[in-house]
């Protein structure tokens, strides 16, 4: 497979495109059986979609289909200038399963650090679940380092503690 995301393009999600994010996120029945026990759903999507960290507006937020040639690769999930502003935090990475270990992931994530970087941001940053070793190990083979572990503040009543990752870029 060709991993080279020169020509990758990231399309904003409307209500006509949650199907196809939808396809994606039942290819990771993994995550959702870490993340909350449940299968995923077209409200899943709606939840992930407009949730926001508390003090932050929803035009902040940027939920977007990743598509390469026309295959839906991914969904990518970020705030600019959050929490600080030289800090880009990514709320979610998701790649079709049928794509995972095939290099996507580092690949998208390159190409997102370059693309950040020229808008003049200093780091990513992301939150991973405790009890997700796959994504923790993914993150920490991309160059995250984890600098401090929390209680989420989205879903509190699910008590999860969440590892902050940073990569300066």
């Amino acid at each position: 497979m060709n991993t080279d995301f020169v020509e990758v393009t990231l399309t904003t999600v409307s209500k006509g495109l949650l199907e196809e994010v939808l396809d994606i996120y039942v290819t990771n029945a993994e995550y959702f059986k870490v993340s909350s026990g449940e299968k995923p759903s077209l409200e899943t999507i709606i939840e992930d979609k407009n949730e926001i960290p508390p003090g932050l507006k929803l035009e902040n937020k940027n939920y977007k289909l990743i598509k390469k040639g026309g295959l839906n690769i991914g969904v990518v999930d970020y705030l600019e200038g959050y929490p600080d502003k030289d800090t880009v935090y990514i709320g979610l990475l998701m790649i079709h399963g049928d794509y995972h270990r095939q290099g996507y992931g580092r690949a998208f994530i390159d190409r997102f650090a370059r693309d950040m970087k020229l808008k003049g941001y200093k780091r990513l940053r992301l939150g991973v679940l405790e009890q997700n070793k796959k994504a923790f190990e993914f993150w920490t083979k991309m160059g995250f380092e984890a600098v401090k572990e929390v209680n989420s503040t989205i879903h509190p009543e699910r008590n999860w503690k969440i590892k902050v990752m940073e990569k300066v870029i």
